[in-house]
């Protein structure tokens, strides 16, 4: 959420507020005055994202503190931190704007050296923060600024930690999202090291691996796909290459790579075999200039036919010095060796040649065979937009529903808490919301009833059997289940409310 902008000309203790120059969905970025010593410096308000102060600023303590230790060439430093007047802030030298994203919008995919180049000064800070137990969380082109001299310089450390559910993360954010922070787990290296591979893939083919049209898509991806192929993708990149980033982003954080350095040790020698030159027999190999007419070397076909035996069981002479032989035809070398695998000649009844009526046919018919083609994609495309009836409200609901539940019995609790609209998250919290569900299994849901209330309000009525653990054992209950569904104002829909009761038509069954 982004903070107000009437906090221009504001003074936050020794730093005025001059105008903004960023903001994301947890933060506004200020550049600001200090008094003193009298400079520039970035100042970034962080956004409380919990009704409950006191526990907000406990965890905005906590982080910047972790952050604050951290001193190394490729980390922006922190130069202060305070809370004032319900806000919480943190100081940084003012960089410009100058970062990775602006990079690869100006050049699009970038050469692996490049990359390499970059990865190093990224390893280099991860693996220092990763030693202090300090993890990034958010990793991304936008936290990658570049000072003037070149140098990469990481920031906004820690800062997803502050964030509290699905409706806290941007579009640009789920992009690089781990399947475990997808999850709502505690995030360790091996998150830096997922979201690191992403942004490996994306420098290398210009765009990320997923492309969601919402951030719920986005997460989803992350946790039950694997990147698209780089190598199908670029076919100058080789195959080892593929393998790297397939293991960077490894949905299981125990197959991916052990630490930051252990990656780019392996992409460092998987982009190696780019640079190798390729031998061949024709680098070795000479030929002088034959006074055959080059305006007639395209006329000529060559076949090869083995030697005959009587040639090839011949005794091979002694090598002797090299020698050249003039009798009026083409100049040719004996350099006192044979070679008697196979022999090359002309091919007389090609050197002059018509064109081949396949060819000829192929060649003036391609361009119309191109349009009847597109033509009749077209009126397919045309025939099935006729044929297929718009999904409607009620239907759309149960996909919401259905898809809420499923993401609750596999334990993705928070892929079920995004398709819950903002008005519920800010009446419950994640914490909250998780610890409901963690302790029963929804064994079977049956629709009763839909009610379209208008084209973006639907109420739906269902039926739950649920198991439960219970001190005797499995303790199977059945509820009625009442809520609304409704659309967005970005076109998504969503759960909006939610009312369980007890369904005293179905008793109670325990399974011991």
């Amino acid at each position: 959420m982004k903070v107000n902008d009437d906090l221009v000309g504001t003074v936050l203790g020794n730093y005025t507020l001059e105008k903004v120059v960023g903001h994301s969905q947890l933060s506004t970025i200020y550049l600001a005055r200090q008094f003193h010593p009298g400079r520039l410096v970035a100042v970034k308000i962080v956004q409380a994202q919990s009704p409950r102060l006191d526990d907000f600023f406990l965890r905005f303590r906590r982080e910047v503190t972790n952050i604050a230790r951290l001193e190394h060439p490729h980390i922006l430093p922190l130069l202060d931190y305070e809370e004032h007047d319900q806000l919480a802030y943190m100081v940084m030298p003012y960089l410009g704007t100058s970062n990775l994203e602006q990079v690869l919008k100006r050049e699009g995919k970038l050469a692996p050296q490049q990359i390499l180049s970059y990865l190093l000064q990224i390893a280099s800070a991860l693996d220092y923060a990763h030693s202090l137990h300090a993890v990034h969380g958010d990793l991304k082109p936008t936290n990658i600024f570049i000072n003037s001299d070149g140098r990469l310089l990481l920031t906004d450390f820690a800062l997803a930690n502050l964030a509290e559910s699905t409706a806290d993360v941007d579009h640009t954010t789920a992009l690089y999202m781990s399947p475990e922070m997808v999850r709502g787990e505690p995030l360790t290296h091996y998150s830096d090291i997922y979201q690191l591979g992403i942004l490996l893939f994306q420098m290398l083919c210009g765009h990320v691996p997923f492309k969601g049209e919402s951030t719920y898509a986005l997460m989803r991806q992350h946790l039950q796909e694997t990147i698209p192929s780089v190598a199908t993708l670029a076919s100058d990149l080789p195959l080892t290459l593929d393998r790297v980033l397939q293991k960077a982003t490894a949905r299981c954080h125990t197959e991916r790579y052990k630490s930051v350095g252990e990656l780019t040790q392996a992409f460092a020698a998987a982009i190696a075999v780019i640079d190798k030159p390729q031998q061949s027999l024709a680098h070795h190999l000479h030929f002088q200039t034959s006074p055959l007419a080059s305006s007639e070397l395209y006329k000529l076909e060559f076949i090869a036919t083995p030697i005959p035996q009587s040639v090839a069981d011949a005794p091979v002479s002694q090598p002797h010095p090299a020698r050249t032989v003039a009798d009026g035809g083409p100049l040719s070398t004996d350099f006192g060796f044979s070679y008697i695998q196979e022999q090359v000649l002309p091919l007389p009844s090609t050197i002059s040649r018509k064109p081949r009526l396949l060819s000829f046919f192929l060649l003036r018919c391609l361009p119309l065979f191109a349009m009847v083609g597109i033509g009749t994609l077209a009126l397919l495309h045309i025939l099935g937009a006729f044929a297929t009836s718009p999904i409607t409200p009620s239907e759309q609901a149960r996909v919401v529903v259905s898809q809420y539940y499923d993401d609750l019995n596999q334990h993705n609790y928070r892929l079920a808490y995004a398709l819950c609209s903002p008005n519920f998250q800010r009446h419950t919290s994640y914490e909250r919301f998780m610890r409901n569900y963690q302790q029963l299994t929804h064994s079977d849901m049956l629709f009763k009833q839909s009610v379209e209330r208008s084209p973006s309000e639907v109420d739906i009525t269902l039926q739950l059997q649920t198991q439960e653990k219970d001190p005797q054992g499995m303790l199977t209950r059945y509820y009625r289940w009442n809520g609304i569904v409704n659309r967005q104002a970005d076109g998504s829909w969503k759960i909006e409310q939610i009312a369980i009761t007890s369904d005293q038509q179905e008793p109670d069954h325990i399974y011991k």
